[in-house]
């Protein structure tokens, strides 16, 4: 049977609270009924002794304004003499009902009698207070009416105060519960959709307590859940491409091999426009060497780029190169292409391969965001300990939707493309323990590739500490 957290909370609180207050308020009410009746004996055994005492004749108006100070009602019998009242509907029978002798009876609150239809507590006592003939008895009655009337009133406040307080710890119990269980509802939600692959976050309790915490921790956890999402999809996205880019390379590298001897042997045999030959050239190779790269790391690592081969390079010598490689193409179509050269000594310790792979996927980016009748910049530079090489472009620049996750594997806005030049580029820019920014501002986009100096060549641990962290 289920058994909400709201009543396991309640129930217990609430029958706690319950057994006290009504525990307290009955000994109150029974402690204030208890004063009461003291107070009304001790009042009327005041009056029984002023009155046996007084010298002063007990007539009807005397007995009247006693009963009107006490509530109670008086009878005088004088000793074979008349009967004096305090009410007129005592005169028949007072003196056949009552008791007769010298002894004294105290006031018994236990025990009532009936007279006249009506139910008292009653005492008497002998008197030598005079009637009209001399000294007799006087009879004290009090209506149990009144009594009751009394010890109601005296156990009415506890009672009443009792009650209101168990009505008040209720409600607050109840608001309580509320209060800690909607957090916890919410939780379970949150829960409920993380288990169905929504990991967005759920809004913080305004209370900064214990709940707030743990819902701050269900966020975390939801994160990390859709980064580990993320990276899965990307693991099986990259071992199926690997798996087909394995086939399709050998392939692709007899075809670039024969298109390569081709182009050897007519430009051995023509001597016409050597430039554009020679760019060909250079071009086949490069795309035969990357080829060859992919094919030696293992396929099962499914890794964009395998360890860098680094040595000691210019990098502006690379940026040289890779702009009279892609200016021919550029100039095709119809996109400006330059070059900002620095006159400072920019050395690094690096694969150039690698390098000339990074800055061409960057240049090529930046001309498909140009597009026709745009312009491309890039320039090399050295601020501090780093090496700085921006590409810059008059393009659009990335859509939004995939602003945040521009460098992650097939993020492309380009119908045509498949998202892995800037991927590629990332993982480069780690191999080589630097970093890659961007930005769009001013009507153009620049990417920018901080990459750290070259002193001298690195020990041997280190090379083998950026061979792994690059695999």
């Amino acid at each position: 049977m289920r058994q909400p957290l709201r009543y396991q909370i309640l129930i217990p609180f609430t029958a706690v609270l319950a057994v006290a207050i009504v525990a307290v308020s009955v000994l109150s009410a029974a402690l204030a009924t208890h004063r009461a009746g003291r107070k009304i004996e001790e009042q009327l055994q005041g009056i029984a002794k002023a009155l046996a005492e007084s010298s002063f004749p007990l007539t009807r108006v005397v007995l009247r304004q006693m009963h009107d100070l006490s509530g109670a009602d008086f009878v005088f019998v004088e000793n074979d003499g008349p009967v004096v009242t305090s009410n007129a509907q005592l005169d028949a029978s007072a003196r056949d009902d009552q008791p007769t002798g010298n002894e004294s009876q105290p006031l018994s609150l236990d025990t009532p009698v009936e007279i006249t239809g009506r139910r008292y507590f009653a005492m008497s006592l002998a008197t030598m207070a005079r009637g009209f003939q001399g000294p007799g008895r006087l009879h004290i009655f009090y209506p149990e009416r009144s009594w009751q009337e009394a010890r109601n009133e005296a156990a009415l406040p506890p009672l009443a105060i009792g009650g209101i307080a168990l009505a008040a710890t209720a409600l607050i119990a109840l608001a309580i519960a509320g209060r800690l269980t909607k957090p916890i509802l919410e939780l379970r939600r949150q829960v409920a959709r993380i288990a169905e692959a929504d990991f967005s976050p759920m809004p913080l309790p305004e209370r900064d307590d214990e709940l707030r915490d743990l819902a701050a921790t269900v966020n975390r956890l939801a994160e990390q859940l859709r980064e580990m999402e993320r990276a899965i999809r990307r693991g099986e996205r990259l071992a199926l491409l690997g798996q087909l880019a394995g086939g399709l390379a050998h392939h692709l590298r007899n075809s670039v091999t024969g298109a390569r001897m081709a182009v050897q042997l007519h430009a051995r045999e023509c001597d016409a426009d050597r430039e554009s030959l020679d760019v060909a050239l250079r071009q086949l190779t490069l795309t035969e060497e990357n080829l060859k790269q992919f094919l030696a790391a293992p396929q099962a690592n499914c890794e964009i780029s395998t360890a860098p081969r680094k040595e000691h390079c210019q990098l502006s010598a690379v940026v040289n190169e890779v702009v009279e490689l892609l200016g021919p193409s550029l100039r095709h179509r119809r996109i400006e292409l330059s070059i900002s050269k620095s006159s400072a000594r920019l050395e690094l310790f690096a694969d150039p391969n690698q390098l000339r792979q990074l800055l061409m996927n960057l240049i090529l980016n930046a001309a498909d965001a140009a597009g026709p009748g745009g312009w491309v910049k890039a320039d090399s530079t050295a601020e501090g300990s780093e090496l700085v090489l921006r590409v810059i472009d008059n393009g659009a620049g990335p859509p939004a939707a995939i602003a945040d996750r521009l460098f992650e594997p097939f993020t492309t806005g380009k119908p045509e493309g498949i998202g892995l030049g800037l991927a590629v580029v990332q993982q480069i820019v780690k191999a080589h323990h630097g970093r890659i920014e961007w930005s769009h501002r001013a009507e153009e986009t620049c990417f920018e590739v901080r990459l750290p100096k070259a002193a001298s060549e690195p020990s041997m641990s280190v090379q083998q500490e950026a061979g792994t962290s690059a695999l």
